[in-house]
């Protein structure tokens, strides 16, 4: 909630959502290239691995069978809404893809926060909720992360990393899934009582309690309730005093350079018209790449004949680079 705010009060970064030079809305948002898919995996597989000590590590002991069954438990269910999450979100958006432009692509950037969104989901019922509730909370935690990130850029919030929908949209949905799935069972091994569960199993006993689901819902209006009324204020402030942004030329050049003295990263992006070619070649069947010309093109080449170049009217379907690490 608190990055979301940031987000709306700090503004978007230059040209991200307007032209730079002319602050025109622009047609599709440009999508920053990140520096390093690689480094990003690599954020995404140490938090995993840390996840499986803040969850099982939160039982706080191991030393009885049914501390050990708990801890357990939670590793379990960790590992199936991250996986359900990630295969989630990398399946849906290749879907929605397909349907949109005719190409089957798959975005390692939607698969990693799918990912991360299914651990932030299940950190709330780790220990409350069966396997099988761990999966469902994970599949729908990736659809709930596209849905988040497709908004933000519907409403022009510029969040660089998508921290927004994995954390905010996927801890909300954690904190009410508890109060759906949480079990007789796993709530009275790990806290000893079982009088308000999850409302799915509240309706086996024929009642429909909503007491633990209520009290879920009235966790997640209070935190947003709480983080708006101080959040707002504070970032308000360090706006009006000129401390919340950098200077735009910085902000152009980049802190790299303007305040390090020095770029970190070289990035180098293949030549548009080749993407664009590469995509006509995905989308056409009976198109060639010019690294496969038939027979005729081989013999004009051979006669120093101009070969007709590829139609690049087109509009491109991949863009260079990826999303914004």
């Amino acid at each position: 909630v608190t990055a979301l705010i940031a987000a709306i009060i700090l503004g978007p970064r230059r040209g991200r959502f307007y032209d730079a030079q002319t602050g025109q809305p622009l047609e599709e948002p440009y999508n920053f290239p990140p520096h390093s898919v690689a480094l990003q995996f690599l954020g995404t597989f140490c938090l995993w691995f840390g996840w499986y000590g803040f969850n099982p590590g939160s039982t706080l002991g191991i030393g009885t069978e049914s501390l050990g069954d708990v801890a357990s438990l939670v590793a379990v269910n960790t590992t199936l809404a991250a996986c359900a999450g990630a295969i989630s979100a990398m399946f849906t958006s290749t879907f929605l893809d397909k349907m949109k432009t005719g190409i089957a692509t798959y975005d390692v950037t939607y698969t990693m926060n799918g990912c991360l969104t299914g651990l932030v989901a299940i950190t709330a019922g780790c220990a409350t909720v069966s396997p099988w509730a761990a999966v469902v909370i994970g599949i729908f935690s990736g659809w709930f992360y596209l849905l988040g990130s497709y908004l933000l850029v519907k409403f022009r919030i510029d969040d660089a990393v998508d921290a927004i929908p994995v954390h905010m949209v996927g801890g909300a949905w954690g904190v009410i899934a508890t109060g759906l799935f949480s079990s007789a069972t796993r709530l009275k091994l790990a806290f000893d009582q079982d009088e308000h569960i999850g409302w799915f199993y509240e309706f086996n006993r024929g009642s429909g309690n909503f007491t633990m689901l209520g009290a879920q819902l009235v966790g997640v209006a209070f935190i947003i309730i709480w983080i708006s009324v101080t959040m707002i204020p504070f970032f308000m402030f360090l706006r009006v005093m000129g401390w919340f942004r950098i200077d735009q030329l910085e902000e152009e050049v980049g802190m790299d350079l303007s305040i390090h003295k020095g770029q970190a990263y070289s990035i180098n992006t293949p030549d548009q018209d080749k993407v664009d070619e590469l995509n006509k070649s995905k989308s056409n069947s009976n198109y060639k790449l010019r690294g496969t010309n038939d027979n005729n093109d081989i013999q004009n080449v051979e006669e120093g004949k101009e070969v007709s170049p590829p139609d690049q009217s087109r509009h491109s379907a991949i863009s260079i680079g990826s999303r914004e690490a």
